[in-house]
């Protein structure tokens, strides 16, 4: 089992578990120091989605810097333990749910989900990013307005198959893109 370290906010440097195994691929400390550099926004009272959460990583960056409220959604039971394991270590239960579902049959929980204010979304790179986002946009009333943050191999071409999905900014570390953009209000998708 390997350790990872939050890069900022209340509890920067502490250690949390990491996972055993080539199966979950964490976003590395820099990206996620960057990412939440590159947003520029404040996290307080913030409702937040980190979906693939795997580690938990990303959600437990944005409690560190002050979210009110995260939803860790992952479909991996495993890593659903170690991300209830890291909320204990860092003391952040009480304002956490984690669901073990596949964000593909995550319907029926929706109604039981606060509105986000930012989502992240880092899933496996061989699945299909744009599907993911084509997901969301079928609950597009309930994103509309947040923040949605992908993460996808460069060797992908998200931005011409979304075109639903307006990006603000993109940017390419190594292998990996983070687009940050929004859902297109009266977009017409008919």
């Amino acid at each position: 089992m390997g350790y990872l370290h939050i890069t900022g906010g209340s509890i920067r440097n502490r250690k949390i578990i990491g996972p055993s195994g080539k199966n979950t691929r964490p976003m590395q400390g820099f990206l996620r120091k960057t990412l939440f550099d590159l947003m520029q926004d404040d996290m307080s009272n913030r409702i937040v989605w980190d979906v693939f959460a795997g580690t938990g990583a990303i959600g437990i960056e944005a409690l560190s810097r002050g979210a009110s409220q995260v939803y860790f959604i992952e479909k991996d039971p495993r890593m659903g333990a170690i991300i209830q394991r890291n909320l204990t270590l860092c003391g952040f239960e009480k304002k956490c749910r984690v669901l073990i579902v596949d964000f593909f049959q995550i319907d029926t929980l929706l109604s039981k989900m606060n509105k986000p204010d930012i989502v992240f979304l880092d899933p496996p790179f061989p699945m299909n990013q744009a599907e993911i986002i084509k997901k969301m946009y079928n609950f597009k009333q309930l994103f509309i307005g947040s923040l949605i943050v992908i993460r996808y191999p460069k060797f992908k071409d998200l931005l011409s198959v979304c075109s639903f999905y307006d990006i603000k900014m993109l940017r390419t570390y190594g292998e990996s893109v983070l687009a940050f953009g929004s859902f297109r209000e009266g977009f017409n998708d008919g």
